[in-house]
């Protein structure tokens, strides 16, 4: 069976669930026409962290990684390479194959990136379709953009991806993606069915983008509560009750 989950798409064969995660980056590097300068390097850690942090947060552990870049392999490619292997090592996701591509017929002037990520579960393991009324949303970080996701100390890192992934208290796990805090409350009310009994603290911007999966939505028990704040070293802010 082939299911649609989120933003996953997840294939159940007997025991095991495959699940495939992407993320795609433009217009952010070091090339001419690149609206944000950041080293290419980054670019490569910050889009491998979204669509990992997809796959990490239903449980999932990755297998196989898919780069596809628009740009030419040296020197540009390569860098990208060299963040995205760094990042898998610097966390201990060592045992992952590559396979990809980059443009080598045209000279090429904005960075341009596509992550596939496919993660294997067992079935019972999985972070899916857990959520009821009783429980409990929080937010680890805060939604981050642009400039601020360089500059900011609250962003959630892989190494924090890694931790809600194999966490026992957390129930499920929603990375934060470009609509905001609000449209991701929506979509976990509709595949649970359970309303979010909210209170959004006034300073937490629920409408802004998470950019790079710098904020994740968790649900968990009220007695959880206390040890899913101790998880991560970023901000945690309590949103409500499930009802």
């Amino acid at each position: 069976m082939i299911e649609r989950y989120r933003d996953l798409v997840i294939i159940y064969e007997a025991d095991a669930a495959y699940v495939i995660s992407c993320d795609s980056l433009g217009a952010i590097g070091n090339k001419e026409h690149d609206a944000l300068k950041v080293d290419e390097e980054i670019v490569g850690r910050t889009t491998v962290k979204v669509a990992l942090s997809e796959a990490l947060c239903v449980g999932a552990e990755p297998l196989v990684i898919s780069d596809t870049l628009s740009v030419e392999m040296n020197p540009a490619g390569e860098k990208i390479l060299r963040g995205i292997k760094s990042e898998l090592e610097e966390n201990g996701l060592l045992d992952v194959v590559f396979t990809g591509s980059t443009e080598e017929n045209f000279p090429t002037s904005m960075t341009g990136i596509g992550i596939t990520v496919i993660a294997k579960a067992n079935i019972g393991d999985l972070k899916v379709k857990k959520v009821k009324a009783g429980m409990h949303v929080s937010l680890l970080g805060y939604p981050r953009v642009g400039n601020e996701v360089l500059s900011s100390k609250d962003v959630l890192t892989l190494k924090d991806y890694v931790k809600i992934s194999n966490s026992k208290e957390i129930i499920e796990a929603i990375p934060v993606g470009s609509k905001g805090i609000k449209y991701e409350i929506g979509v976990l009310e509709n595949i649970s069915g359970a309303k979010v009994e909210a209170n959004f603290p006034q300073h937490l911007d629920v409408l802004k983008s998470g950019g790079p999966s710098t904020c994740c939505l968790v649900i968990h028990g009220e007695e959880d509560t206390a040890s899913v704040k101790r998880l991560t070293n970023k901000p945690f802010t309590y949103i409500g009750k499930l009802i």
